[in-house]
């Protein structure tokens, strides 16, 4: 009997990848343009999917890269705050009115931070806080 000689079918080329291929996290940081480490902070922090747990690695579906990739709020084309950012305004100032108090205070006696934390009954670095603003508010 004579067995019957079947060859391997010959890969695609230039065929697109499959959209289940797994990737790696530098094969997934060049998709998106970051590093690899990038991608695994990523996954940490919920941005991308956690991944698959295969043979000792992380793997990432394509599809999920791309997903990413596509979805227009990516953090590594908007680095760091931007003008108008929420998060870049100065602090308010607030109005405390310890610091009158303690000004007037401190005209009439010297006081000490640590008579401030018991009497308002706050930690010794608020009460520096509030001495030093006191100091400010009775200069103004």
């Amino acid at each position: 009997m004579e067995a019957a000689l079947r060859l391997a079918p010959e890969l695609a080329t230039g065929t697109d990848p499959h959209p289940s291929d797994l990737l790696t996290d530098k094969e997934a940081g060049a998709l998106l343009g970051i590093d690899s480490s990038t991608v695994r902070a990523y996954a940490t922090t919920g941005y991308l999917p956690k991944g698959t747990d295969r043979h000792g690695r992380t793997w990432w579906p394509r599809h999920t890269v791309l997903a990413r990739r596509d979805a227009g709020d990516q953090r590594h084309q908007n680095p760091g705050q931007q003008p108008g950012d929420p998060r870049n305004r100065a602090p308010r100032p607030r109005h405390d009115p310890r610091i009158a108090e303690i000004a007037d205070q401190a005209r009439r006696s010297p006081l000490t931070t640590t008579a401030i934390a018991q009497r308002y009954q706050v930690r010794d670095r608020t009460a520096q806080r509030l001495l030093a603003a006191a100091r400010q508010h009775a200069t103004d």
